[in-house]
């Protein structure tokens, strides 16, 4: 099915209004092309992702007392036992202490010497290390930023079949970040990462078929990526499943499985998926309109929208909404939106019942789909 007629169509007859397809065209497909400048590793947010989690000792060596002493919280006696053990040259114990210098849960915040630490376990292979070292090239954490320091690091990584590293990887080659622009290999490594269940490569390789990235358009084979990575909690995924689900297009038409999802990308603090349930409850998408809660579920998704990837379409609709709401309905709906925290679901929303009898996009089992020349 084409993709841009699927766009432009409309959904089956029903009583309810249609959701505008204005809205629909034009934050669909901004959702899809800007996930190509946020997202996973290539943000300035994600300095976190140089700070792993303790690695596990291989099955065969000694107990490792600084993981114990870790998870209790006694992060002196970690940086004590990985000290001895990193001396020694032992890998594992080296990225740990990297990690305890980078988190600032060792004698103190060091990120020159976690990328030390980092860069003698990367040395020696530690997939890990190598990651968080070209992490550290990229962004210039703890070392000067260096690209091709950060492309090398990266390939070593996803070489050894990191799923983390090979997403980076396969986004550096989509943008021509470091390296030349470069779908075929951008949807291989894609591929790879997914295949061990990473959500992001999953959401990237249903952005690759919804939109024809170097590939035919296959709007079953993007479903069914995005419900992949939706089920593992990636809000962008949630937000562009819920769309099909409303567009009843691509696939059965479910108001009500769409504001689930929606729900649980906007908890996330997703700003386009309060969008979305603005714009459900404004129009009466196939529920009762409710414009108080339209406006409130736009104030959220333009405090969210700080880039503004919407284009001040949030605040747009506010205003089209006020004149149209009383005085203290705008005001309550402003205090709501002020009050809502990160990892709430959004206010005054009561999740529908589902019908259980609701199908769900085929489970990919490894079909092969050629690139384009």
């Amino acid at each position: 099915m084409n993709y841009t007629n699927t766009l432009n169509s409309k959904p089956e007859p029903c009583a309810c209004k249609p959701i505008s397809s204005s809205m629909y065209k034009s934050t669909l497909i901004a959702a899809l092309l800007s996930a190509s400048l946020s997202a996973y590793a290539l943000t300035n947010a994600a300095t976190a992702t140089a700070v792993t989690a303790p690695a596990k000792p291989a099955a065969t060596a000694a107990p490792d007392v600084g993981a114990a002493a870790f998870r209790e919280g006694n992060f002196a006696l970690a940086f004590q036992d990985w000290s001895t053990r990193a001396a020694s040259g032992e890998a594992a114990a080296q990225h740990n202490l990297g990690t305890l210098y980078m988190s600032g849960k060792g004698p103190d915040k060091d990120e020159a010497k976690a990328m030390e630490w980092f860069g003698k376990a990367a040395a020696s292979g530690y997939a890990s290390s190598q990651f968080n070292l070209a992490e550290g090239y990229r962004l210039g954490i703890g070392v000067e930023k260096d690209m091709a320091q950060a492309i090398s690091w990266y390939q070593k990584a996803a070489a050894q079949g990191l799923a983390s590293a090979q997403v980076t990887l396969g986004i550096c080659h989509e943008m021509g970040l470091g390296v030349p622009k470069d779908m075929e290999q951008a949807n291989k490594l894609y591929r790879a990462a997914a295949d061990q269940q990473n959500a992001e490569a999953q959401f990237r390789l249903a952005r690759i078929f919804a939109l024809g990235l170097g590939t035919e358009v296959d709007q079953r084979v993007a479903n069914i990526y995005a419900a992949q990575a939706a089920d593992q909690g990636h809000p962008q995924a949630q937000t562009y499943l819920a769309t099909q689900y409303l567009s009843g297009v691509s696939m059965p038409r479910d108001v009500n499985l769409a504001i689930h999802l929606l729900a649980q990308a906007a908890r996330q603090g997703h700003a386009r998926a309060f969008a979305w349930l603005g714009n459900i409850y404004s129009e009466g998408n196939g529920i009762a309109a409710d414009l108080p809660r339209a406006y409130l579920y736009f104030s959220i998704a333009d405090r969210l929208d700080t880039n503004k990837e919407m284009q001040d379409m949030p605040n747009k609709q506010k205003l089209g909404l006020a004149f149209r709401l009383k005085t203290e309905e705008i005001q309550q709906a402003m205090t709501l939106a002020s009050e809502w925290k990160l990892g709430n679901l959004p206010p005054r929303l009561v999740l529908p019942v589902l019908n259980t009898n609701q199908a769900k996009p085929e489970i990919y089992r490894g079909e092969v789909y050629y690139l384009k020349n």
